[in-house]
């Protein structure tokens, strides 16, 4: 059968018809909005977009199997489609197997609104979230008037679509823009703006009127200077709406395949068979298709537990890829796998086993939570795999283990070892946890060779790819180095192990306020440059750094450490110096700071040295430890 084609207006028509739809195999919507933008420049320009496959089906078959509608509002909270209830109005339906996130993001940008966080703002504020529409700048568009007076495009400049809330879209008429001249000085132009909702294309008809449509633009300007550019660069103003409703209402811009087979089965290998070749899914989502084909509610579980943990604590950013393979992990599936190796009974086990699963991954997500982790310091989410298997797998938790668990993971982050062959080392770790035996069926079952986590076990173990949890002496040194972010964390928090993360909120907080470290302050204690330059770099590093309680921080805030220090109480002051390795007969004034750095850097050494793995103990090798090991379905 031949490709067919049709027009983006039609296919928006159809998904609002409850016409078209998402089956169950289908990932989630992925794509950002800078890739969303990047489109609609493709669309203007006429580039291909690819094609589409797509799965025509009756109503009485499409009422036996799940599917989805298409999001109009994406919301990063919330990023799941809604699950289509109830029957089919049409007499056919579309099931889209390839080409989603394109059409979700035509869908998205004409007709819905995106919603993500705000950067550098908390995922757990409601207030750090906008809700924004796609527009067009009508003011810089890559087009010019050649010397024949005819409108040529200019290559290396997009057209400047854009997500911005209705106020933005209003509010912001202009920018100031850095460009040099010719004799390379530097001068500020203001460059000015006029915002047009792309959506709005939807409502012409079929032969717009385009002088009246920016007449109609020209009304709402703010400025008489916006009023005047949009007259002066009229022409290549209709250019550009003429060409978005060409692009969008005329041109047939959607070629699709489309397939006729009503049974699931025959959809399931096609849709592997598709993507498996290609670079849009990963074999993850390929094994979560093949589980939600068969398992109803497979789907709302999965997105509904990704859902749960990611709320937990001070959010997470879990993945389905991270869901996929902790489910292959935990029911001793093979991790290493290929596409067309899904066996049925592998599925069959995740869906049975799936209240297991999640209560396994959910415990391990409130342990990163009690262990003070968030999404910005969990630097590998397959780090946490091998804690979810020991807990499936009915492995003790208690201040013990937790303690072993929390030395296993910081010691993995800080020295990276999931950074890469990642399937290697959890295939590898899992075999050294567990043993295998049969039950009374004769069926191969693994247990567990210990129900208790032990750091120094792990240690034993020759890691593959000569990877290792032991940290050296140089390590620690620099250790010393590291700046206020993810990895300073992970070693504060070791030298801070018995305060109550889940119950209040610890901030990486500057012993001498970062505020001090100014060019006056420099300048009234004498500094030279290069010892201004030389207190910058140590700011915001580890010996000048501790956890302290939300409150507290802001509490001391911008205040000098001796003065703040010196408010408290005495029997107050020594508790906090002991707490937070703060050296006894040294001055605590900012004048002091370098002799303060060093004697603090030395005291946090030492103290690291007594919960680090430092030491590097004989080893046993792969063969010694696993020589009566054999796992048969790893090879």
């Amino acid at each position: 059968m031949a490709y067919k084609s049709k027009s983006i207006l039609q296919i928006v028509k159809e998904i609002e018809g409850s016409k078209v739809f998402l089956p169950a195999l289908q990932r989630k919507f992925v794509w950002g909005k800078p890739q969303i933008e990047l489109l609609f420049d493709s669309l203007m320009r006429n580039f291909p977009i690819g094609t589409f496959l797509f799965w025509n089906l009756n109503r009485e078959v499409a009422n036996n199997y799940v599917f989805y509608e298409f999001l109009r509002e994406y919301d990063q909270r919330n990023p799941y489609n809604k699950k289509k209830d109830g029957s089919f109005l049409n007499p056919e339906i579309i099931g889209v197997l390839d080409g989603q996130q394109r059409l979700s993001s035509m869908y998205i940008g004409l007709q819905g609104t995106h919603t993500e966080k705000a950067p550098y703002m908390r995922w757990a504020d409601d207030n750090a979230y906008r809700k924004s529409k796609l527009f067009l700048n009508l003011l810089s568009l890559p087009y010019r008037v050649n010397s024949e007076n005819i409108i040529e495009t200019i290559e290396e400049q997009n057209f400047e679509f854009r997500f911005l809330t209705e106020k933005e879209s209003e509010d912001w008429v202009y920018r100031k823009i850095r460009q040099q001249d010719e004799n390379g000085a530097e001068r500020v132009n203001e460059d000015n703006m006029f915002w047009f909702k792309v959506g709005d294309v939807l409502s012409w008809n079929a032969d717009p009127e385009f002088d009246i449509i920016i007449d109609s633009f020209i009304k709402k300007c703010k400025n008489q200077k916006q009023k005047d550019i949009i007259n002066a660069k009229r022409r290549l103003v209709k250019k550009t709406l003429e060409t978005l409703h060409k692009r969008i209402s005329t041109d047939q811009l959607i070629n699709y395949f489309e397939i006729d087979k009503q049974d699931l089965e025959d959809i399931l290998k096609i849709f592997i068979r598709v993507n498996s070749g290609g670079t849009q899914l990963n074999k993850t989502d390929l094994l979560f298709s093949t589980i939600v084909a068969t398992w109803d509610s497979g789907r709302d579980e999965i997105e509904g537990l990704l859902q749960k943990i990611n709320r937990k604590g001070d959010g997470f950013g879990f993945s389905n890829e991270f869901l996929m393979r902790s489910c292959l992990v935990l029911t001793d599936a093979p991790v290493l796998y290929k596409v067309n190796s899904f066996k049925s009974e592998n599925v069959q086990k995740i869906k049975n086993e799936w209240k297991n699963i999640a209560n396994a991954i959910e415990q391990t997500v409130e342990l990163l939570v009690e262990f003070g982790f968030n999404q910005s310091l969990l630097t590998s989410q397959n780090a946490t795999i091998i804690i979810a298997y020991y807990i499936y797998k009915n492995g003790v938790i208690n201040d013990t283990t937790k303690l072993d668990i929390k030395k296993y993971l910081i010691h993995s982050l800080l020295n990276g070892i999931y950074g890469s062959s990642q399937d290697q080392l959890i295939a590898f770790l899992r075999n050294a946890f567990r043993a295998q035996s049969k039950d009374e069926n004769g069926k191969i079952i693994f247990k567990l060779k210990s129900n208790h986590f032990s750091f120094e076990e792990i240690l034993k173990f020759e890691l593959p790819s000569r990877k290792s949890l032991y940290i050296t002496e140089i390590e620690l040194d620099n250790f010393m180095s590291y700046r206020k972010g993810a990895s300073s964390f992970f070693v504060l928090s070791l030298l801070y192990p018995n305060l109550k993360y889940k119950e209040v909120q610890f901030h990486q907080d500057h012993i001498h306020p970062a505020s001090k470290f100014d060019v006056d302050n420099f300048n009234k204690i004498g500094l030279s440059k290069e010892m201004q330059d030389e207190w910058l770099k140590l700011r915001d590093t580890v010996p000048n750094l501790q956890l302290l309680e939300g409150r507290q921080n802001e509490s001391k805030n911008a205040t000098a450490f001796k003065v703040w220090l010196d408010k408290k109480d005495e029997s107050v002051r020594t508790y906090f110096k002991i707490s937070n390795f703060i050296p006894e007969d040294i001055s605590l004034d900012f004048l002091d700071f370098l002799e303060f750095y060093e004697k603090r850097k030395s005291v946090l050494i030492e103290e690291l040295k007594k919960v680090l793995a430092i030491n590097n103990n004989a080893q046993l090798t792969n063969q010694e430890y696993l020589e009566k090991e054999t796992i048969a379905d790893e090879d």
